[in-house]
């Protein structure tokens, strides 16, 4: 037993400084006079793991572990290893035994903590991190790790306090600011983050992530273009920076410069093929005018294969009957502009609660004031946030969905993931994306006849399901303007105008947009240029080496809503972007009494005018080619005071029509829901 202590104490000393081979000997000849020496068994595992001897560090480990239950150490390390080679469901048995050894190792509730992060349950992260610091509130890295377990919940506040603790303590590294930067950007405190990624970069010039973070900060206030220089710098800094590449593609995509945007995403999918970044890169390609139908939903379908299809389950899932209270769930993604969180406050203020229980699913973080709203409305509110593809479905199946709505698509915050693994009896999309998602398991897309004619060959593997009235429901904005005027008078000049994203505004559709400025001659138009300057150089550009002056054209820059809406006043006649048409924005021109001229096309998404306009009863507004688009552009610049008529009288007719319909709409699709549920 002597010789066995003195023996561990050469090999410890040995291990200490570094002398790996000593020390491995030495523990092995403690290990043969005494075979049960747990610290030995322990710390021969620990060179072991080290050296990739996975097995059997495993076996000294358990081995020590039956030698000296009371002791924490080989429990812990062999966490680690467990955790190294993502056994996770070992590392958190390991974890556990050591804290029931050792209750005040904070390192084992940090790692357990760890754990559970890696395996998406983040409420129990959230408890060991805060476990660990009530132990140690020094341990490197703690508030850290409960920064980003908090936002990863979807809970900022929290976070923020958490990482300010963490820049309070340690003052000089760059990635407390970083990440209390990212906090700021996810409260819509952005300005208050600038500072912070500053500081950032102040102590770390080459900080690409901090680069990245400031272009995300500086893009959520409008300063489009100074977030493309940060994106740019976070890329030419670290070329295989993934997120950075994406950012810089969704940054391009709304200036309008579909080339470089589809590029930039294309680098990101390079570098890490995801889901997300996938997703951004397919709604970026809608607006093209040189992609194919069928070949953009065959991208769809390629996306579903690559990223859903090894989620399905290989067999049905057994769910009850439904109950004479549908049971319909509303998933959506982020809210950060009206029209969508206007939609479902309809739609869960009118559903009728003798008949169909409501619950939110919000899939991303969001603002505020519509946050409360919905929640106030829901009769229940099971945020996805924070929760792993796992953890989500399983949530959506304790709360037995009849019917799982998707108001997402590809659009931000989606979780499609999720829908791939069919946590509910019936799946389908409605509303914000303009067409197939590519993915088997949602089993309908609700649309109607003029969008989605029984025609459609693009149609994509959802059945559709079309509503005998159009398949979005307008909102109007509470507060909007009183139309005025024709602002063309009697000899005065006629404004044309599109304040529809600039993302949407391809080749074709600026080329046409030319040629209509030539067929009426002294007329003017009115775009918006994102909130980029350097977006509307390039429109500038465009135009004129289409022959169009620059003085003919007026740029103007996102603003408030209401500013948005007093936007449409100085114009006479609205062109719809093709091929991916404008909805809501369309709406807007009409609701502020601007006709608008759309061209019809051969797929769903850009048949979304026509559908607008023959619900509203304005036929008289469609064109079937660019030619037919050019020449009544020209006309209807020449019938002013029929155009002076309609607009006095615009907004009634929206008011009157189905598009405004909240009451019709929702008892609809009451009635689609039990059908389909009916037909499973």
């Amino acid at each position: 037993m002597a010789e066995s202590t003195e023996l561990f104490q050469q090999a410890l000393i040995a291990h200490q400084a570094g002398d790996l081979s000593q020390a491995e000997r030495d523990y092995r000849r403690v290990l043969e006079l005494e075979p049960e020496h747990a610290r030995a068994l322990t710390n021969l595992g620990v060179l072991l793991a080290r050296q990739g001897q996975n097995d059997e560090a495993i076996r000294l480990y358990t081995s020590a572990i039956a030698a000296a239950p009371t002791l924490p150490d080989a429990p812990y390390n062999l966490g680690n290893l467990y955790r190294r080679l993502g056994q996770l469901e070992g590392a958190a048995w390991a974890y556990q035994m050591c804290i029931r050894i050792a209750p005040q190792q904070a390192r084992a509730y940090l790692n357990l903590g760890l754990v559970f992060g890696d395996q998406g349950e983040w409420h129990a992260a959230v408890q060991q991190f805060r476990n660990a610091l009530e132990r140690d509130s020094a341990i490197p890295e703690g508030h850290n790790l409960l920064w980003d377990a908090l936002m990863q919940l979807g809970q900022p506040q929290e976070a923020e306090h958490a990482i300010r603790e963490f820049v309070a303590r340690s003052a000089k590294d760059p990635r407390g600011y970083l990440n209390l930067g990212l906090t700021l950007t996810a409260l819509d405190r952005s300005e208050d983050a600038l500072a912070e990624l500053q500081t950032a970069l102040r102590l770390r010039p080459d900080y690409a992530e901090a680069q990245n973070a400031l272009g995300v900060a500086l893009d959520t206030l409008g300063r489009s273009d100074e977030a493309n220089a940060h994106f740019r710098r976070a890329v030419a800094i670290h070329p295989e920076f993934a997120d950075a590449w994406s950012n810089l593609g969704v940054n391009l995509t709304e200036q309008g410069r579909g080339g470089e945007a589809a590029e930039a995403l294309a680098r990101a999918l390079a570098l890490r093929p995801d889901a997300t970044i996938a997703s951004n890169h397919l709604l970026a390609r809608l607006a093209s005018s040189t992609i194919p139908a069928g070949e953009l939903w065959a991208e769809h379908e390629a996306w579903a294969k690559r990223y859903a299809a090894p989620l399905i389950p290989a067999a049905p899932l057994r769910y009850s009957n439904p109950g004479p209270r549908l049971r319909v769930g509303y998933h959506f993604g982020e809210l950060r502009t009206r029209p969508v969180a206007a939609f479902l406050e309809v739609l869960f203020a009118l559903h009728d609660r003798q008949a169909i229980h409501v619950t939110a699913l919000p899939g991303s973080f969001a603002t505020r004031e519509p946050i409360d709203r919905l929640r106030r409305l829901a009769d229940s509110w099971q945020p996805l946030v924070g929760l792993s593809d796992r953890v989500a479905v399983e949530r959506i199946r304790e709360a037995e969905i009849d019917v799982l709505v998707d108001v997402a698509g590809h659009t931000a915050g989606n979780r499609l993931l999720v829908l791939a693994q069919k946590p509910a009896r019936v799946q389908l999309s409605l509303f914000r994306y303009p067409g197939p998602t590519g993915l088997s398991t949602l089993d309908y897309r609700i649309s109607d006849g003029l969008a989605d004619p029984e025609t459609n060959e693009t149609a994509g593997p959802e059945q559709v399901l079309r509503l005998p009235g159009p398949a979005r429901l307008y909102v109007p904005p509470p507060h909007a303007p009183a139309p005025n005027t024709l602002p063309a008078g009697k000899g005065r000049t006629l404004t044309f105008g599109c304040l529809n994203n600039p993302g949407k505004l391809s080749g074709a559709c600026l080329d046409a947009w030319a040629a209509v400025l030539k067929a009426v001659p002294q007329s003017r138009l009115i775009l918006l240029a994102g909130r980029s300057v350097e977006a509307a150089r390039l429109l500038r550009e465009r135009f004129s080496r289409a022959g169009v002056v620059s003085d003919r054209l007026e740029f103007i820059y996102r603003m408030p809503e209401n500013d948005y809406l007093e936007a449409y006043q100085p114009i006479d006649l609205a062109l719809d972007p093709f091929p991916f048409n404008g909805r809501a924005t369309t709406c807007d021109a009409l609701w502020m009494g601007v006709p608008v001229l759309s061209l019809v096309g051969d797929d769903c998404w850009s048949c979304q005018g026509l559908s607008i306009l023959s619900h509203l009863g304005l036929p008289e507004f469609l064109a079937q080619s660019i030619e037919k688009y050019v020449e009544l552009a020209a006309t209807w610049a020449e019938q002013r005071e029929a155009l002076a008529d309609l607009r006095c009288g615009l907004r009634e007719l929206m008011a009157a029509s189905p598009l405004t319909d909240a009451a019709g709409y929702v008892q609809q699709l009451e009635a689609l829901y039990r059908s389909v549920v009916v037909e499973v």
